[in-house]
């Protein structure tokens, strides 16, 4: 890691891919001794940290690749348009699907 976009790519692939499984992980042990209301607090709490895990992801990439030039970035970029298009796709055929279109 030579210079500092490098670094902020490094960090926003962390947060795209290892941050959402520690959350998850964390939250399992966390649910995986009480039935009680901690199974509805924890998802509270892991789905936001998630969804702020891959904004942060998509923003470093982004000033990575404005502000450093970096060809990583680049690649980081269509690596998580390619992953928001798949997911797309697969949101609406499964809707698709529930609904019997299918």
């Amino acid at each position: 890691m030579d210079n500092k976009g490098t670094r902020l790519c490094v960090i926003s692939l962390l947060c795209m891919f290892l941050a959402p499984l520690v959350i998850f992980m964390i939250a399992g042990n966390f649910m995986s001794g009480d039935i009680s209301g901690a199974t509805a607090d924890a998802y509270g709490v892991m789905i936001p940290l998630d969804i702020a895990s891959y904004i942060v992801a998509w923003v470093l990439a982004i000033i990575s690749r404005v502000k450093y030039k970096n060809r990583f970035s680049l690649v980081l970029i269509i690596l998580y348009g390619s992953l928001l298009a798949l997911s797309v796709i697969g949101i609406i055929v499964l809707f698709c699907v529930i609904m019997g279109l299918f």
